[in-house]
């Protein structure tokens, strides 16, 4: 996973240096706003034991761009989790609800007049707002004090379908690694996600 951060955060800064004359033909806009809606999947520990979920997200991120290949974004994401594990008492379905705010550098080129390849990375700060454990005749809920951090990286292509907006498809990899205060849960808020994204980018 960290591997994976490591690669698509490189592909952001070279995707920032000068590409071609066609590039130049595309018309800067100063700030766009991106609406995603992403499925795929999340891993997180249980008492030792790795549980995969399925995981929906939907994200408004704000774009401010510095130059023409080079953009601050920043947003609101929420993210829904679901899946069975187990632990030492039984067989259970989980469900997990976090809002997440991402701070990253975005990067673009255009590949061809209205086709582009797009990467990003950067941190996030994240706050469990459900984490809900359903055993046969009983259920679990914990509550959640404190936010973490992690990292994340997309990849992906977009297509410009009129001049003030492009539809487009990410892989985004995110990695939540740093509690930022101490959590009275022994619940674990650490984990990994995984998920294709599509968006659509409205430029003003």
């Amino acid at each position: 996973m960290k591997k994976k951060l490591s690669a698509l955060a490189i592909s952001v800064f070279v995707l920032a240096q000068p590409w071609s004359a066609s590039a130049q033909m595309n018309q800067l806009s100063k700030f766009n706003l991106q609406l995603s809606y992403g499925n795929g999947s999340s891993v997180i520990n249980n008492g030792g034991i790795n549980t995969r979920l399925n995981t929906t997200t939907i994200e408004i991120l704000g774009i401010y761009q510095i130059n023409e290949n080079l953009g601050f974004g920043s947003g609101i994401s929420m993210m829904g989790h679901n899946g069975n594990g187990f632990n030492d008492k039984g067989n259970f379905n989980q469900t997990r609800g976090i809002v997440r705010v991402p701070f990253l550098l975005n990067s673009n080129k255009y590949l061809f007049d209205k086709t582009a390849l797009i990467a990003s990375g950067g941190v996030f700060v994240n706050h469990i707002i459900e984490d809900t454990y359903r055993y046969i005749g009983s259920t679990e809920e914990f509550q959640f004090d404190n936010w973490s951090m992690g990292a994340q990286a997309r990849l992906g292509i977009s297509y410009d379908i009129y001049s003030n907006t492009a539809i487009g498809i990410l892989h985004n990899i995110q990695y939540n690694f740093l509690e930022l205060s101490q959590s009275h849960s022994a619940i674990d808020p650490r984990m990994s996600s995984n998920t294709f994204d599509l968006f659509v980018k409205l430029k003003f």
